[in-house]
């Protein structure tokens, strides 16, 4: 079994003003795991994962703080972040988000 999603069938996702996402695998297609392009402009927000989450950064500048600790990711860089975990994400980005298990539709 394989499914291709093409550009043009990713489903838009308006997050908030300044960041949205384009899901492109959702637990529709897979309940193990999801995958979505997401781009924020000077955006920030408080998180905790409800999944396994992989960030990787295609264009621009993410960072995350975990308790006392900043990263920042640039092009080609990428970060795993276990489910429960609280953090702040930050900054100009798009990004490839991949979630295990599976969310959105």
């Amino acid at each position: 079994m394989y499914k291709v999603v093409k550009k043009s069938e990713a489903k838009l996702r308006v997050i908030t003003a300044n960041k949205r996402s384009f899901n492109f695998i959702t637990k529709d297609i897979s309940p193990n795991v999801s995958l979505a392009i997401t781009g924020g402009e000077n955006f920030s927000e408080e998180e905790k994962a409800k999944y396994d989450r992989i960030y990787f950064v295609l264009k621009g500048k993410l960072t995350l703080i975990f308790d006392d600790e900043k990263v920042i990711l640039e092009e080609g860089d990428s970060c795993f972040v276990k489910k429960d975990t609280r953090y702040i994400m930050s900054g100009t980005f798009k990004i490839i988000v991949v979630n295990q298990p599976a969310f959105g539709t």
